[in-house]
């Protein structure tokens, strides 16, 4: 079966996945604005991988375009986040808001741990994170929001690799 990774993320938390990805399944990666229909027909397995932005997938808008495309693939998803590695209702609902009915039950997703260093943010991500912190009610949430994290863990690809079974 042949296979690609297309991203797309925000910081370089989902690219630093997509890279960890290609070398250990032997897959070429490419970006989404790179990703047309015609590389797309080229493979019979797509993983992609998408960063969250204020409850949407970053990868939404391509995936809204391929959707049809997609629908004869072996697909795979990589959602990198800071706050749905474990939250399965947040995770459902990002999925029902982002994914195309005609992809939902085919793909396979991945919640993946991310990273936020706030010295990297624009200063419009800057403010936005602020603004949530502040209306963050879980004293937890609200620390992580107001200082940053950092939880990218390459291990947590192994049940994903696992499941592409390469």
């Amino acid at each position: 079966m042949k296979g690609i990774i297309i991203y797309q993320g925000r910081y370089g938390a989902t690219e630093q996945y997509a890279t960890w990805l290609a070398g250990a399944l032997k897959l070429p990666m490419i970006k989404t604005d790179v990703a047309t229909p015609g590389i797309l027909t080229k493979y019979d397995m797509v993983i992609l991988g998408s960063s969250i932005y204020v409850g949407q997938l970053v990868i939404n808008k391509w995936l809204k375009q391929h959707s049809k495309l997609l629908t004869n693939k072996k697909l795979f998803l990589f959602v990198v986040s800071g706050s749905t590695t474990t939250d399965k209702l947040m995770q459902q609902q990002v999925l029902d808001k982002n994914l195309h009915p005609l992809l939902r039950d085919k793909v396979k997703v991945f919640f993946l741990p991310g990273r936020c260093l706030k010295a990297r943010l624009s200063w419009k991500d800057r403010i936005v994170l602020k603004m949530g912190a502040w209306l963050e009610k879980d004293p937890q949430k609200k620390m992580v929001m107001e200082n940053g994290f950092d939880n990218m863990d390459k291990k947590a690809l192994d049940i994903m690799i696992e499941a592409v079974g390469r």
